[in-house]
């Protein structure tokens, strides 16, 4: 028996109310997912969801909701055929098993690189490839680094 999602899966970033004994306001659609109310061939939302306007911040809590306690949409957020394709294969991996993954890779290196002072070989001043190259120099020279 093929599984059929209920609803709409919301895009990331959309809006939505929430009133229960546990949350109240807006909060913001962080990541989505689907889960099996019963053993039929239902399947709904399931979403994690930040307070908005946060979202994922440090001071504030993120948590799970089912779709059935999403009182409004506020803002649906983007979607496209790739949503669709996420959402099958969701699907898919629900009613046949999840298949094997490859883990997620972290940043290993910083995001952004400071260039360096890059000294002249003629022994001149050198190029200046980082704004801060002459303060630094001053300060080693100076020996206040």
């Amino acid at each position: 028996m093929a599984l059929t999602f209920d609803g709409v899966l919301l895009g990331l970033g959309s809006v939505v109310r929430v009133e229960n004994e546990k949350a109240s306001g807006l909060f913001v659609v962080l990541a989505r997912g689907a889960y099996r109310p019963d053993l039929d061939s239902s399947v709904a939302g399931r979403y994690l969801v930040g307070p908005h306007p946060y979202g994922e911040a440090p001071d504030r809590e993120t948590f799970p909701i089912l779709a059935d306690e999403i009182v409004e949409v506020v803002f649906e957020g983007y979607t496209d055929e790739n949503d669709e394709a996420f959402l099958m294969d969701l699907l898919d991996q629900m009613e046949h098993g999840r298949r094997p993954m490859t883990r997620a890779v972290q940043f290993a290196d910083a995001l952004t690189e400071i260039p360096e002072y890059v000294e002249d070989v003629d022994g001149g001043e050198g190029v200046e490839l980082d704004p801060f190259a002459v303060l630094r120099k001053k300060l080693s020279m100076s020996g206040m680094e």
